[in-house]
């Protein structure tokens, strides 16, 4: 009798943890609409992050037009200092979160695969074709090249300078996700063949610690790499003073596909760095201001300042919050999809990919229209967006191919 009772408790065991396997399979393939929905509204934007550089905010762009006033100077390289400080970090996050289930179900030679052709062809071509044009149209209205688009792309090939634009967050996610293959494969090795380990890790809860221990890493890191590469500077077109934030978050994307963080962020961590979030927001317009910021932001940028080591602290608070008040909300709020949203969604890397093609000649073609510039960015910003994602829609899925890529 005891027998048959501890057979039927086996067996009851083991149609649990199938029926538990099954739900989490389910889940694991179920479309996450509210990070869809995000990507969506960071790569609207990185538009109108261009846009606000055109018309007079700081940093480098291909087509640029001199503010007239001071306000809106100061308005619109706050707007850029402030998504800087987070929006692609935020980007990495989400993409980290997807990798290592894309390699649980289709191996890492095959996701290698599918990644160099996702990323390593939009990437070579922008790189080789598309952005010495962008780098020509500079020139020409910069004043500092006269001559032929041809000669152009001759000399650019010449330098063998590969440039590549926006696309800079492709090549580098591209690169991510090999070092992470990599790593993975490595490591499973050890565990294989040297610890001879079977054992699977126990998922952990997202903590308060977990996420305070995260900003006391980064702060520190910011500083560090900001004394060699201060923000601005490139390195092979790279701007490495973000990348601390890059490494990290992209990291801790991978960390939360692991525990399952990102599907149900707990109540209370997303209430309290909210409120951190919206405190911060503050706070980095205040330290600009304090700082000298309107007079120089040299030394907001880099080396052994106090501006450099303030703004490296509230970045890594910032970004973290930010990433987690925006993950919360979205997915509290904006966990649906309808017809428009699958069409933006399905999109939104072809207008990440395109939006320079886009919008520098919508810019160039508006330069005549003499009005106050943040009016002119406020107009332009809608109509810009709008035209991206309407050449994705009607011409890029045009091209032969092209389902296969984005």
């Amino acid at each position: 009798m005891t027998i048959q009772v501890g057979a039927q408790t086996l067996k009851r065991t083991e149609i649990q943890k199938t029926v538990a396997a099954s739900q989490a399979q389910a889940t694991a393939s179920s479309r996450m609409f509210f990070v869809d929905n995000l990507r969506v509204f960071l790569t609207i934007l990185v538009v109108i992050f261009h846009l606000a550089i055109t018309y007079g905010a700081i940093g480098s762009w291909s087509y640029r037009e001199r503010p007239t006033t001071d306000l809106a100077e100061a308005l619109l390289s706050m707007f850029v200092i402030l998504n800087q400080l987070y929006f692609m970090g935020l980007f990495f996050l989400i993409s980290g979160f997807f990798v290592p289930g894309g390699i649980d179900r289709k191996g890492g030679l095959r996701y290698l695969k599918d990644r160099l052709v996702r990323l390593g062809i939009p990437l070579a071509v922008f790189g080789l074709l598309l952005s010495p044009y962008i780098e020509y149209i500079k020139g020409i209205t910069e004043g500092y090249y006269a001559g032929s688009l041809g000669g152009f792309y001759l000399a650019y090939w010449q330098r063998m300078d590969f440039a590549p634009g926006p696309l800079w967050f492709v090549e580098v996610l591209l690169a991510f996700t090999i070092v992470y293959l990599l790593g993975r494969a490595a490591w499973d090795w050890v565990k294989r063949h040297i610890l001879q380990s079977t054992a699977t890790r126990t998922p952990q809860p997202l903590t308060q610690a977990k996420i305070i221990a995260f900003i006391l890493i980064l702060a520190p890191l910011n500083f560090a790499v900001r004394l060699l590469i201060p923000i601005g500077e490139e390195w092979n077109h790279l701007g490495v003073g973000f990348f601390p934030q890059y490494i990290l978050l992209f990291a801790s994307g991978i960390l939360a596909y692991r525990n399952g963080w990102l599907p149900d962020l707990p109540r209370k961590v997303r209430k309290v760095w909210s409120v951190v979030a919206i405190l911060t927001l503050v706070a980095i317009p205040l330290l600009m201001i304090v700082g000298g910021a309107a007079d120089d932001m040299t030394p907001f940028a880099g080396g052994l300042t106090w501006q450099s080591g303030v703004l490296g602290s509230l970045e890594a608070i910032f970004c973290t919050s930010m990433s987690i008040m925006l993950l919360g909300l979205f997915r509290q709020k904006v966990d649906r999809q309808g017809r428009f949203g699958k069409l933006l969604s399905r999109d939104a890397y072809s207008v990440y990919i395109i939006h320079p093609l886009v919008i520098i000649p919508l810019a160039y073609l508006l330069r005549g229209v003499s009005i106050d510039p943040l009016l002119k960015f406020v107009l332009v910003a809608p109509l810009g967006v709008s035209l991206c994602f309407a050449v994705a829609q009607f011409l890029m899925r045009r091209i032969p191919y092209a389902d296969r890529v984005l």
